[in-house]
């Protein structure tokens, strides 16, 4: 194991122990270094671009084996810490495509974190999928409590609770820590990951309100006045449950993937200082912090306790950067020059030589060349002449099936980079498919805007500058296109895709869309995405394009031509 443990004693809702009275409190500091959202982002990131006084240096950050050195150097310069993960540990990269949480839970045992918070993602191959990672987490001397107290999968149908409720997590852990007992409660976001992610369908999630006034409840009752949650709920959200709840005394936060430090001047997405403080429901101080994304940030709170009660929320923010990194950068306080953890790399060594082996694993049989064009109908006799085309069509429906609450998928016609041949699809073939670092992105988005959004593709294709990329594809979704027709005239017979058969798209109602991350920043000409997206209607999935395309062909094993497009007919430009 790379780092020593702090030695804790768990209890749980259903496991009630007798409490001491505890002597009268003393002042006490707990140090928490944690990490949030780490998707399977193992490696570091290889040209962040970070601004100092004007100059921008690409600098490598991030990576696994400098969150361990981090967190190894807080443990050994601090007496009294926590190590937590806030979730969405897993999917993102091939690490976790080809290893099933296997390679991430192999790295967090390396590290031995106290506890990790279940998020939407680690539901997103459903029960059996966490059920596997969580396997791979516990099979190790490490420990590390699950929490996840709203979660309520149906006893003796989920592979995670097939004899109670908490066979596989805990609602809440209890650590001795210098002495002091630290109640520490876990908490998914509830409706998100019912709706967003693949829980099984008997699988519920309760009121995180709700669940953690029962459980801080239940801490007080055996004396535990030290309280912390463990959230995956969004920053904002931690924000306004830490007003409402009593007695809690710190927030460790995820899934937002909030930046909290002084960043900002640098040319980074901060949202304000670290920590932020708010006040509970009693009056009293609350500790908040979240630590950004996919291993690039290791947080390092400290909480100062007056007796029961926060008397000061400190610490500091690691922006993890090479140990090599300019000067200008890694003398910055809120950035950490740190070698990469040779325990880690050797892991990583040992993922990455598989990797080369695994890529080229098949996923699925194409029994027909599926031919592509980014715009207009394809002219290939061997594609069918006048089709549109089958590769986008076919990454739109893979899109479909990783936001199943959808009502239809909308993408752009360069985002695809290469036809399907047929024969044997494998991880790799998808990957080249979908080479960019894009994600999944659902958006509200009302009729109207989808018109004009689809108006501003095909402006873009057409203009001076633009590109033939912007054209859009979709699934869920068909419309005819007429490139010969004045500017914002040039899409019709807009209709959807429902349980009842093809419907008008109704102007005045609001859809659910889901489409890639480049063009929900409003790239490619589709402006209007970006003003949707800045006044909060878009929620990006965090799943790699391409990793759902590869769910999708596992699932479906064989891909076939598809006999419909979204284009239902399409008028050249005279």
């Amino acid at each position: 194991m790379v780092m020593k443990r702090l030695a804790v004693t768990l209890l749980s809702s259903i496991i009630l122990a007798s409490c001491a009275q505890l002597s009268e409190p003393q002042p006490f500091q707990l140090t928490v270094a944690h990490i949030n959202d780490h998707h399977s982002h193992l490696l570091p990131m290889q040209r962040t671009a970070i601004n100092v006084n004007g100059e921008t240096f690409a600098v490598e950050t991030g990576g696994f084996a400098r969150v361990a050195t981090q967190i190894e150097a807080i443990r050994t310069r601090q007496e009294n810490v926590l190590t937590l993960h806030a979730g969405d540990a897993i999917t993102g990269t091939l690490f976790y495509t080809l290893f099933d949480g296997a390679a991430d839970a192999a790295l967090m045992n390396l590290v031995c974190f106290d506890a990790l918070a279940l998020g939407n993602h680690e539901f997103d191959n459903g029960d059996a999928g966490l059920k596997r990672f969580l396997d791979a987490l516990s099979m190790s001397a490490c420990g590390t409590v699950v929490l996840g107290a709203n979660v309520e999968p149906e006893v003796g149908a989920s592979p995670l609770t097939p004899k109670t409720r908490w066979d596989s997590f805990k609602p809440y852990a209890v650590y001795n820590v210098g002495g002091e007992r630290i109640g520490l409660i876990g908490l998914d976001i509830a409706v998100k990951t019912k709706n967003s992610s693949q829980p099984d369908k008997t699988t519920l999630f309760a009121d995180e309100y709700e669940t953690a006034k029962y459980y801080i409840d239940e801490l007080r009752g055996l004396g535990i006045e030290k309280i912390g949650l463990l959230t995956h709920i969004q920053y904002r959200n931690d924000l306004e449950l830490a007003e409402k709840l009593p007695a809690v005394d710190f927030i460790i936060g995820g899934d937002s993937h909030t930046l909290m430090g002084d960043y900002s001047r640098y040319g980074l997405p901060s949202v304000g200082p670290y920590p932020m403080q708010v006040t509970n429901a009693e009056g009293n101080l609350v500790c908040v912090a979240h630590a950004w994304q996919y291993s690039q940030v290791v947080g390092e709170l400290t909480v100062s306790f007056d007796g029961n009660s926060v008397a000061d929320c400190g610490g500091q923010s690691h922006f993890l950067v090479a140990e090599n990194a300019p000067e200008q950068v890694g003398s910055l306080a809120q950035f950490a020059a740190v070698a990469e953890h040779p325990a880690i790399l050797e892991q990583l060594e040992h993922y990455q030589e598989e990797i080369d082996v695994l890529t080229q694993q098949v996923v699925a049989q194409v029994e027909e060349r599926l031919c592509l064009r980014r715009m207009g109908p394809l002219a290939n006799p061997e594609c069918g002449v006048g089709r549109q085309s089958d590769a986008h069509r076919a990454v739109a429906e893979a899109f479909m099936m990783s936001a199943p609450q959808a009502d239809f998928a909308l993408q752009n016609g360069g985002g695809v980079r290469r036809e399907i041949i047929a024969g044997e699809l494998t991880v790799a073939d998808v990957y080249s498919l979908l080479p960019f670092a894009n994600t999944l992105v659902e958006m509200q988005i009302t009729g109207q805007e989808v018109k004009q959004v689809l108006e501003q593709a095909l402006a873009y294709a057409v203009s001076a500058g633009g590109s033939d990329g912007a054209y859009p594809h979709g699934a869920g979704i068909r419309f005819a296109v007429n490139m010969a027709a004045a500017n914002g005239e040039r899409v019709s017979q807009l209709e959807v895709e429902t349980p009842t058969g093809w419907q008008p798209l109704q102007m005045s109602q609001t859809y659910t869309m889901v489409t890639n991350s480049f063009l929900a920043g409003g790239n490619d000409g589709w402006a209007l995405l970006a003003d949707i997206s800045a006044n909060g209607r878009s929620t990006d999935t965090y799943v790699n394009y391409a990793q759902s395309f590869v769910d999708w062909a596992r699932k479906i094993k064989t891909i076939r031509r598809p006999d419909a497009h979204s284009t239902i007919s399409y008028t050249a430009a005279e």
